[in-house]
């Protein structure tokens, strides 16, 4: 797979970035879109990954839909998808999934997410361990903010980033005031 600044087929990419005894598999800005992360998605040797950095690679909603049924990475505890593009429907499938239900961490930066993906997010029964989410620079706006303030899954949060989201100053003071949010120790929202 030849793609901008990667010329590795992704089973090399697996092999040069699979670390800490087969736990963290640090594949940023290699670009391997959905097809790679179908490969990944079903690669024995990532049996034990705990930690997933998939920041800027081209993933779509259809990646975020393989990686969600994937058999294989079944004990994710953290999760990078900065800039990439799931949207709505990829939020959807990742929240849905029970192989994520060991989620501690799930970043989503720059997502393409509006409103319906904050929906599902805070609608997740499968969240229930998470204690890190980034949402910043999507577009959730108010109905997002507030779904995610109303949230009875998302109690374990204890840092939570919604920056550059269009929230306005009423929406802000829902969430500061959430008492869903009661172990938030960190919220950014401008």
């Amino acid at each position: 797979m030849n793609l901008p600044f990667n010329d590795q087929p992704i089973e090399v990419l697996i092999d040069q970035n699979l670390l800490h005894e087969g736990t963290v598999l640090d594949l940023r800005l290699k670009y391997i879109g959905d097809n790679g992360l179908e490969f990944l998605s079903n690669c024995a040797k990532l049996v034990g990954l705990r930690e997933l950095k998939l920041e800027r690679n081209d993933i779509t909603e259809k990646g975020a839909q393989i990686l969600a049924e994937s058999t294989i990475l079944t004990g994710i505890k953290s999760l990078n998808l900065e800039r990439n593009s799931i949207g709505d429907e990829g939020v959807r499938s990742i929240v849905l999934s029970p192989i994520f239900s060991h989620l501690t961490s799930l970043n989503l930066w720059k997502n393409e997410i509006g409103a319906e993906g904050a929906k599902a997010i805070a609608d997740s029964l499968i969240l229930g361990n998470l204690q890190r989410l980034d949402l910043a620079h999507n577009k959730i706006g108010d109905a997002g903010g507030k779904a995610l303030a109303e949230s009875q899954t998302l109690t374990a949060l204890q840092y939570v980033d919604l920056f550059g989201n269009g929230i306005g100053d009423e929406t802000q003071g829902i969430i500061k005031e959430s008492l869903n949010f009661k172990n938030l120790q960190h919220l950014v929202l401008e």
